[in-house]
């Protein structure tokens, strides 16, 4: 009798999970989907565009190019960072290397992508360096440079954080001052959410949502847990 009472047990405890799956993708209790942030404009049909994370044309690690249409059709994370940051940065970098730790096993359409706010003094191969201190996947996780105006322009017109850099070097790091912000985009560039990086509940918030965006795009595989 308690062999049978376990086992119905232990089936309960395998069912419930995909049946709240079931019950996320469909009928009256379908997901709520993520917020979309940024300007909008709706059509005379009624139709909504959203913001989007603009054309850019930048380089990675490997001195290859990196543009928009490198993240369209893929879920990513951005951040910003630089390798000299002696404060945040790193707890940064620790955090999307727990990102992809955590999706290291799935088969999802998913990057991460790292963007220095000091362009000067990280080249492609000084990323590539800071890269492997952090056992970077450089298929997934991309360590992106280029000219500082389009960089700049690119986190507060596209990825909606403030960077900024002062003469003064007592500002800030070295001067710099960058947000400690994880974006989440969709595949279509749209901005979906913010999280901090130096706050290990947003992480784990983080990488649900990103589980939750991805019940709306089943195109890029099986869900990660």
């Amino acid at each position: 009798m308690r062999g049978a009472k376990a086992a119905i047990v232990a089936l309960v405890i395998f069912l419930i999970p995909g049946l709240i799956i079931l019950l996320l993708r469909t009928g009256k209790n379908h997901y709520k989907r993520l917020p979309k942030y940024g300007a909008y404009e709706v059509n005379s049909q009624g139709d909504t565009t959203w913001h989007q994370i603009p054309y850019f044309s930048l380089i990675d690690q490997d001195n290859r190019p990196f543009v928009s249409d490198s993240l369209r059709g893929w879920v990513h994370v951005g951040c910003y960072f630089f390798t000299r940051c002696p404060g945040i940065c790193p707890r940064i970098s620790e955090a999307m290397r727990r990102l992809q730790e955590h999706f290291a096993g799935s088969s999802i359409r998913i990057r991460f992508v790292s963007y220095t706010v000091d362009p000067s003094h990280d080249t492609p191969s000084v990323l590539k360096e800071y890269a492997s201190r952090y056992q970077a996947n450089l298929s997934r996780w991309f360590f992106v440079t280029g000219p500082e105006s389009t960089l700049y322009r690119l986190a507060t017109k596209g990825y909606l954080i403030p960077v900024d850099k002062s003469a003064d070097t007592t500002k800030g790091e070295f001067g710099y001052v960058h947000s400690d912000m994880l974006v989440l985009v969709d595949p279509e560039l749209r901005v979906r959410g913010f999280y901090s990086a130096l706050d290990s509940l947003q992480v784990r918030k983080l990488i649900d949502d990103i589980n939750l965006l991805l019940l709306e795009y089943p195109s890029l595989s099986a869900r990660a847990s």
